[in-house]
C-alpha cells in the first residue's frame, strides 16, 4: 500500500513538560512575592505565648491582662492582632513567677527606650541575639538613667527579632504627654536630620561655585524646616532617591566641598557629625540640587495637635 502524507502514525506524544500561563502564575503569586518583598510581619509561630495563668476569659482577655500575667508587650500585640488565635493557644509557665514578671512601669520605660531608638537613629537596638550594637544615647543613659544594657530593653518586651515589628508605628505617636526633657532632647535633631545640620550652623567657605552654592542653600533650607516623617528614615518618600539621590552620601560629599577642614574637625569634636563624611565618588547628585525644598512635605514629626 503506497505512503500517505495525511495519514496519521505518529501518535500523541508526552514530552512531560508543562507551559505555564505566565499571566494567571502573576496573579497566583503576587501575594506571595508582596509578603516576600516585606522586611517586616511577625509569624505566629516566632513568638512566646507564656503567660503566669490563664485569664478568666481568654477570649475578653486585654493587653494590660496579658502582660499583667507575664507575656511580652510586643508578642501580646501581635498575638491580640491576630484575634487571639486559637491555633496559638496561651500557655502557662510555672516559672514565670511574680517577682520575674516585669512592672507596668518597667515595660513602659523599655517601650520608650525602644521608641528613642527608632525615632533618633532610625533602627531598633539590638537584642541578646545580635551582634550589631548601636550606640546609646547619653539621654538615655544619663538623663533617663536607663543603663542597661540595650537588650535588657528589646527582651523585656519582645520575644522575636524586633526589626520583624514594623516600626512605623511611630509615626503615629502623640507627643503632648511627653516629658519636657524628652521634647527637649528630640528638638535636638531626629535620624536622617544629622548631615544636614552642619548647614543651619556654619557657613560656607568662599570661592564657591553656583552649583555648590545651590545645593548648601537647599541642604541649609532643610535643616532650618520643621522635621518631617518624609525624610525621616523609617517613613521616608520614595521620591526622594529619585529626584535628589543617597541623601547621606551626597550630603557628606556636600559637607567636603562647601566647608573649611577646620570647620569639619570642629564639627566632629563637637559631635554635630559623629565623623568627617567619607567622598563617595559614585553621588554626585548634588551638583544638580536645585535651592528648593521640595523634599520635606508636610507631616511634620512634631506636630503641634
Amino acid at each position: 500500500m503506497p505512503f500517505s502524507a495525511t495519514q496519521s502514525y505518529t501518535g500523541t506524544p508526552d514530552f512531560k513538560v508543562i507551559d505555564i500561563n505566565p499571566e494567571e502564575v502573576a496573579k497566583t503569586l503576587q501575594r506571595y512575592l508582596e509578603r516576600g518583598s516585606k522586611l517586616t510581619g511577625v509569624s505566629l509561630d516566632d513568638i512566646s505565648t507564656s503567660v503566669s495563668e490563664l485569664p478568666t476569659d481568654v477570649k475578653k482577655t486585654t493587653l494590660a491582662d496579658l502582660l499583667e500575667k507575664g507575656m511580652k508587650l510586643f508578642d501580646a500585640i501581635v498575638w491580640l492582632s491576630a484575634d487571639r488565635p486559637s491555633s496559638h493557644p496561651l500557655r502557662v509557665d510555672a516559672a514565670m513567677t511574680k517577682n520575674k514578671i516585669p512592672s507596668l512601669h518597667e515595660v513602659s520605660r523599655a517601650v520608650f527606650y525602644v521608641y528613642f531608638f527608632l525615632v533618633t537613629q532610625a533602627r531598633y537596638p539590638a537584642g541578646s541575639k545580635s551582634t550589631d550594637k548601636p550606640r546609646v544615647a547619653n539621654f538615655l543613659k544619663v538623663i533617663m538613667g536607663m543603663d542597661d544594657d540595650q537588650s535588657v530593653y528589646v527582651d523585656r518586651i519582645c520575644s522575636f527579632d524586633p526589626q520583624k515589628f514594623d516600626p512605623a508605628w511611630v509615626k503615629a505617636v502623640d507627643f503632648k504627654g511627653f516629658g519636657q526633657e524628652t521634647l527637649s532632647r528630640f528638638g535636638l535633631g531626629v535620624a536622617g536630620y544629622r548631615l544636614f545640620g552642619p548647614f543651619k550652623l556654619y557657613t560656607v567657605k568662599d570661592g564657591l561655585g553656583q552649583e555648590l552654592i545651590e545645593a548648601a542653600n537647599f541642604a541649609s533650607t532643610v535643616a532650618k524646616a520643621p522635621a518631617t516623617w518624609d525624610i525621616h528614615p523609617l517613613t521616608r518618600n520614595v521620591n526622594i532617591l529619585t529626584n535628589r539621590g543617597n541623601l547621606n552620601k551626597n550630603l557628606g560629599n556636600l559637607i567636603l566641598d562647601v566647608f573649611t577642614e577646620e570647620q569639619i574637625n570642629e564639627m566632629v569634636t563637637t559631635k554635630i557629625l559623629y565623623s568627617k563624611p567619607t567622598r563617595e565618588a559614585a553621588h554626585r547628585n548634588y551638583l544638580t540640587w536645585s535651592s528648593a525644598d521640595d523634599i520635606s512635605g508636610t507631616t511634620r514629626i512634631f506636630r503641634s495637635t
